[in-house]
C-alpha cells in the first residue's frame, strides 16, 4: 500500500463460492487457478448447469483433475484468444440469472469482467479469486500500453520503455495499474527494482 493506507481502487478477492440461488454457472479459469476450480468442486454441487473453460499454461495443468469433477460441463482452450472467443459468444446467449466465476492473475479476471461487462453482466455477479501470482498488469499513462505480469515496483513499459512507477491504483475500466515515468523529474534517475508482487 501506497503512503500506509488502504487503496478503495485495489480490488479484494476472495475464494469463490457456489452462489446456490443463480439459474447457471460458468466457471473461467488459467494455469495454477485450476486449483480453485477443485476447492469450488469439492462444495456442494449446484443443481443448475455449470460450464468451465480451463486453460492450461506450461507446469499449471489441471485438465485432468478439474475433467474428474466437471465432465462434459469442460471445455480446455490452447489460447486465451480461444477462451475469450468461446466466452463471449456463450455470454451472447447467456440468459438472466447466470453466475460468473473467475480464477486466474488479475489480468486474466479483468479481462473476463470486461468482456462480461460488454454483454451487460453486473460486476457484482462475477465471483473473481486470485490464486496464483499477484503480478500486475501496468497501464502506462504516457503511451496507453499495458505491460502483463509485472511483478516490481519498477518496470519498464513495453511500449515506451520508459522506466514506470507501479502505483497501487487500479482501472476496472482498464483492468490494470497505473504505471507514471519514475524519472519525470531528474531524467536517469531511476531507482533499483524491487520485486514485491511474485
Amino acid at each position: 500500500m501506497e503512503h500506509g493506507y488502504w487503496i478503495r481502487s485495489k480490488p479484494v478477492y476472495s475464494s469463490l463460492a457456489w452462489q446456490y440461488q443463480a439459474q447457471a454457472h460458468v466457471v473461467l479459469a488459467q494455469g495454477e487457478a485450476g486449483r480453485a476450480v477443485l476447492r469450488l468442486f469439492q462444495q456442494r454441487p449446484p443443481e443448475q448447469a455449470v460450464t468451465v473453460f480451463y486453460l492450461p499454461v506450461e507446469g499449471a495443468d489441471y485438465t485432468v483433475s478439474i475433467q474428474a469433477v466437471a465432465g462434459a460441463s469442460m471445455q480446455v482452450f490452447n489460447t486465451e484468444a480461444a477462451l475469450w472467443a468461446a466466452f463471449d459468444a456463450m455470454l451472447s446467449q447467456a440468459y438472466m440469472g447466470t453466475r460468473l466465476y473467475a480464477a486466474g492473475d488479475e489480468e486474466f479476471l479483468w479481462q473476463a469482467s470486461t468482456l462480461a461487462a460488454s454483454h451487460g453482466v453486473l460486476n457484482a455477479d462475477i465471483m473473481r479469486e486470485q490464486p496464483a501470482s499477484l503480478s500486475r498488469p501496468v497501464y502506462c499513462v504516457h503511451c496507453k500500453t499495458i505491460t502483463p505480469h509485472v511483478t516490481t515496483n519498477i518496470a519498464v513499459c513495453s511500449g515506451c520503455q520508459r522506466h514506470l512507477f507501479v502505483r497501487d491504483h487500479f482501472s476496472r475500466r482498464l483492468g490494470a495499474y497505473m504505471g507514471l515515468m519514475v524519472d519525470a523529474e531528474q531524467p536517469g534517475q531511476v531507482p533499483a527494482a524491487e520485486e514485491i508482487y511474485p
